[in-house]
């Protein structure tokens, strides 16, 4: 579609470039606080409770800053970057598609109820944690200390990332109203 100054409109050619400019910044300075802060903290005593906290933090945001499809491109790439470098052990890499769909799972869930977030955080975060026990309980079998990391783990970071993901947006509501909860 062509407007009167002759530029063409992005939204019929790319649906994903209707966000502002602002959404896809947003979207990257997310996509990059979930690779480079676990990467940074990979070596950190108990790393999974520290990284898994603040990659499930910042998917909470970016439901909230940038919405679902935006926040879905965040879910994506912490863990197959962190494969990558080495950050997981190389036996996860049949899991790597898992998380990610459990990210999905997980940011879907919460989209859908971010009218109500505690309850929104606490469903995400349950789905999340059954969708991973039960593909590595019932589908692939991995080594028993990788098999702990893909369960209750996953529920409680869930869980406390979307604590401080409340905690942030409560705070930067005080400072500049954005964000409802």
């Amino acid at each position: 579609m062509i407007e009167n100054n002759n530029t063409e409109t992005i939204a019929t050619t790319f649906p994903v470039a209707t966000y502002q400019t602002k959404d896809l910044a947003w979207t990257l300075i997310m996509i990059l606080a979930a690779v480079v802060l676990p990467a940074l903290l990979a070596h950190t005593p108990q790393n999974q409770w520290v990284t898994g906290t603040i990659v499930n933090a910042l998917l909470f945001l970016a439901v909230w800053r940038v919405g679902f499809v935006n926040a879905a491109f965040v879910a994506t790439l912490p863990s197959s970057i962190a494969l990558m470098r080495g950050l997981l052990p190389a036996p996860m890499a049949v899991l790597i598609p898992f998380i990610i769909l459990s990210n999905i799972i997980l940011v879907a869930a919460f989209y859908t109820l971010k009218k109500y977030p505690l309850a929104g955080i606490v469903s995400a975060s349950f789905l999340k944690f059954f969708f991973l026990f039960a593909i590595t309980s019932y589908l692939i079998k991995v080594a028993s200390p990788l098999l702990v990391m893909m369960h209750w783990p996953q529920l409680f970071t869930a869980l406390a990332g979307g604590l401080i993901a409340i905690g942030i947006v409560k705070i930067t509501n005080s400072l500049v109203p954005k964000v409802r909860l």
